[in-house]
């Protein structure tokens, strides 16, 4: 047997409690010539109250129910039962509330929408709950080899990563001090050279004797020599290579904040990125109202009545 909702039909022995309450009521109340599915109703709520009376825990709403009753919140049912409460909704709604009864209707109504949620929602773990099983299968099937090291529990692969990059790194650091060191030298010769060069190229110009000016000519050559061999010096790269893609150091940047001067670093972004500056402020001053302060130097608490 099926209630023709104004959504469409659905069978009625798979709507939940609420669901068949609401639509046993409303028939009775709007059309009662539709006895067949009011006695089909009747039936089927009487059936769960049965259940409820012999289960406790299989109350409508309930955030863990028993099977036996997750197997009836199919979506199907859900949606139709949801979508009837949203027409009650707009039928109600855009009009100022005049006296109790409305209120009252209103309240019920709400209610009956905080139930839907929480049959819905229980749906739907339930539905996806298979599939959570098997990503969760799947994910620590590869997690176990693959898990970035920030995980709490890093993949074996990732580990192994880490540790020969740190072996890798700890050679190519060495190189890369010895060729620090090459440059510093090689930046001295050069400075030696080039000044050499220029005092006897000087004293070249207003020389008579040839080895003189051949000698200058000689060691501004040598600084030209020793200005090439520093450029090569300065392209080499410390690498591991091999048939593969060769492997250097990199640099990374980051910022370290400097103890005592975080007001410097506030003004800054204070006017380097207004909006980012406030949007944290606010998050902090919503986190102390939500904690219970009252009073914030800079904002007004603002109390609302909503309802719950």
């Amino acid at each position: 047997m099926k209630y023709l909702s104004s959504k469409g039909a659905v069978e009625i022995d798979t709507m939940p409690f609420r669901y068949a309450s609401n639509a046993l009521a409303k028939l009775r109340r709007e059309a009662p010539e539709r006895k067949e599915e009011i006695e089909a109703l009747a039936k089927r709520c009487a059936e769960l109250e049965a259940e409820e009376e012999a289960n406790p825990r299989a109350v409508a709403g309930d955030n863990n129910p028993p099977e036996e009753v997750k197997a009836y919140m199919r979506w199907d049912a859900l949606k139709v039962h949801m979508d009837d409460l949203l027409e009650q909704v707009r039928g109600i709604t855009g009009v100022t509330i005049s006296d109790q009864a409305q209120a009252d209707a209103a309240g019920k109504l709400l209610r009956d929408l905080q139930d839907a949620v929480k049959l819905a929602d229980s749906a739907r773990t339930t539905e996806k709950a298979p599939l959570d099983e098997a990503v969760k299968e799947i994910q620590d099937r590869y997690n176990a080899y693959i898990a970035p090291l920030k995980n709490k529990t890093p993949g074996l692969v990732s580990k192994a990563e880490l540790a020969l990059k740190n072996q890798i790194a700890a050679w190519l650091k060495k190189l890369d001090d010895e060729k620090r060191a090459k440059e510093e030298a090689a930046r001295i010769a050069v400075e030696k050279a080039a000044e050499e060069a220029r005092a006897a190229h000087q004293a070249a110009q207003v020389s008579d004797d040839l080895d003189e000016i051949e000698a200058a000519e000689e060691l501004i050559a040598a600084a030209d020599v020793a200005a090439r061999e520093l450029r090569q010096i300065e392209k080499e790269k410390p690498q591991a290579r091999g048939d593969y893609r060769a492997i250097g150091l990199r640099s990374f940047w980051r910022a370290e904040r400097i103890e005592g001067e975080g007001g410097k670093a506030l003004s800054h972004y204070a006017r380097t990125q207004p909006q980012r500056v406030i949007a944290f402020i606010q998050m902090l001053a919503d986190e102390d109202v939500k904690a219970g302060v009252r009073s914030i130097p800079g904002f007004n608490v603002v109390e609302e009545k909503r309802v719950a």
